[in-house]
């Protein structure tokens, strides 16, 4: 008797379960091949929903695609349309506001400001680091609003949390998790500081926290 109810439970639920598109659905196209990838796969959104049951509902496909390795500022939209066409044949409408291009820059600023503007005329939505996204990393232990040395961006996350660290480095999601709060206050100050002063592409600025915010978000609401 108890199989029999557990059986029609099972099935009951089956029938009650819904196939759905998931809402918002990523494409984050990267410059980097192993830092960004890394952290942006390490997100919940990303690696624990997948096509699993949340809600009494399944998602169609995996919310997030990441990809990395994409080349250099204007090469990264490129290949964002590129993916963008590949993932409309296989799962039909996605809007150009799901399409998120990741770009860092340390020198050709100029290269990196025409990159954006070709990603925003796309509608896409442009994330960039000047000089690296690993000051998106260093914000989450300190305020950050001059320039310096690119290897120093290693050095003073290393011994903020005591390992030795180089470009590259994985796991960074995790051992940064406690901390997201801060960076995220960092990061804000440090762009609406940049804005004001009209230097949104001098080092050091970023706005990953967009998206970081963005992942958080559709987790929390996915979680309801």
């Amino acid at each position: 008797m108890s199989h029999r109810r557990a059986r029609r439970t099972e099935d009951s639920y089956k029938r009650k379960s819904k196939k759905v598109r998931p809402n918002p659905f990523f494409i984050i196209v990267c410059e980097g091949k192993i830092s960004e990838v890394d952290y942006f796969k390490s997100f919940p959104y990303y690696s624990k929903i997948g096509s699993t049951t949340m809600s009494g509902q399944y998602f169609l496909h995996q919310p997030v695609y990441v990809e990395g390795s994409a080349g250099q500022h204007a090469q990264v939209v490129r290949e964002a349309e590129k993916i963008l066409k590949e993932k409309r044949k296989a799962y039909g409408d996605i809007r150009p506001e799901e399409v998120w291009c990741v770009f860092d820059c340390d020198k050709r600023h100029a290269e990196l400001r025409q990159a954006v503007q070709l990603a925003e005329a796309k509608k896409f939505k442009p994330i960039y680091s000047i000089q690296c996204f690993e000051l998106w990393y260093l914000l989450h232990f300190q305020y950050l609003s001059t320039a310096i040395e690119k290897e120093l961006y290693d050095k003073k996350i290393g011994k903020a949390l005591g390992i030795t660290y180089a470009h590259g480095t994985t796991g960074m999601y995790h051992r940064l998790l406690p901390y997201q709060e801060t960076a995220l206050m960092n990061a804000k100050a440090l762009w609406e500081q940049k804005k004001k002063d009209n230097l949104l592409f001098e080092d050091p600025v970023t706005n990953v926290q967009e998206l970081v915010l963005a992942l958080n978000d559709a987790y929390s609401r996915v979680q309801r």
